[in-house]
């Protein structure tokens, strides 16, 4: 896999918005307050466009990221925020010019479409981080140190997480990490950005949906046979994911349900996801999950 070069105070940080649009009072404050964490920032040429709910047209969104990866004065591209819109522009990802331009990439939610595109098409490791908008104006210590341990670090390290990791099944495994929000990359699904599952550990997160629609997807991942060709499951936050009455299945219950059968060692509780604090998590490197001593560990540095 390629990898981004470290980054380190001082370096610049390229923000864009692949998904919907923020205030410009929003992204004026958010710029701020990563200078005043010892980066400097570059802003993207369409930041404050609009179109419908969008940060822009499809064309100058994407042409914000594929720039930023070519630009020598950029050494880390940073999302704005998620919502909706990255499944309209990642056919359009300069895959190649990326590949000669390996840089640190960062984001959540909606990104996850993007990550399964950098990681699996160029081959570049990227980071299921914070973003400029949704987390740096209030961001805690526990994040921040966390993001910076992630993108300065080159060898392996055991993932701190601020509460205890459980599990569904025990056990230990490794294997490449994958994946994100469940909803996003549910929706990639027959599609050329559709994620690999085979041999990987996959990472689950999301936020808002009733458990109905978990157990809807989770349900049509086992049907269709991609779990079982995982290695292992991580399970991060599941911000308000609740039953949408009271006849429906709890979320545990749900996750126990659809994943203890499958054979394969689970672990949950990982703060990484729509949640304060948050993990930042290398994607696509190679990680070992132990449930039996409840430990998430990267066999591998993220950066170069």
């Amino acid at each position: 896999m390629l990898k981004g070069r470290k980054l380190n105070k001082g370096d610049t940080i390229g923000i864009v918005a692949p998904a919907n649009s923020s205030s410009k009072e929003d992204v004026l404050e958010s710029k701020k307050k990563i200078e005043s964490l010892g980066y400097r920032v570059k802003l993207g040429e369409h930041i404050f466009d609009t179109w419908h709910s969008f940060a822009g047209t499809d064309k100058s969104r994407i042409s914000d990221i594929n720039n930023f990866f070519k630009d020598p004065e950029v050494d880390a591209i940073m999302c704005l925020r998620g919502g909706y819109g990255s499944i309209r522009i990642v056919d359009k990802l300069d895959i190649e010019m990326i590949k000669k331009n390996p840089k640190i990439f960062i984001g959540y939610s909606d990104i996850t479409t993007l990550h399964a595109a950098l990681n699996q098409k160029a081959g570049l490791v990227t980071f299921h981080g914070p973003m400029a908008v949704s987390n740096f104006f209030d961001i805690e210590k526990f994040t921040m140190d966390s993001f910076v341990e992630s993108m300065e670090k080159s060898c392996g390290r055991e993932i701190k997480n601020p509460i205890e990791l459980r599990s569904i099944v025990g056990g230990k495994v490794s294997g490449i990490v994958i994946g994100g929000n469940l909803t996003t990359f549910m929706g990639d699904m027959g599609t050329p950005n559709e994620l690999n599952f085979k041999g990987k550990i996959l990472f689950i997160e999301e936020i808002r949906e009733p458990t109905y629609k978990i157990d809807r997807a989770l349900t049509q991942l086992l049907n269709s046979g991609k779990l079982s060709e995982l290695n292992g499951i991580i399970l991060g936050d599941f911000n308000n994911c609740i039953p949408a009455s009271k006849y429906d299945i709890p979320l545990m219950d749900l996750l126990e349900d659809r994943l203890k059968d499958l054979g394969i060692p689970v672990i949950y509780n990982f703060k990484s996801g729509h949640c304060k604090p948050m993990i930042t998590l290398p994607l696509g490197i190679k990680i070992e999950i132990d449930c039996d001593r409840l430990t998430i560990k990267t066999l591998e540095g993220a950066v170069r």
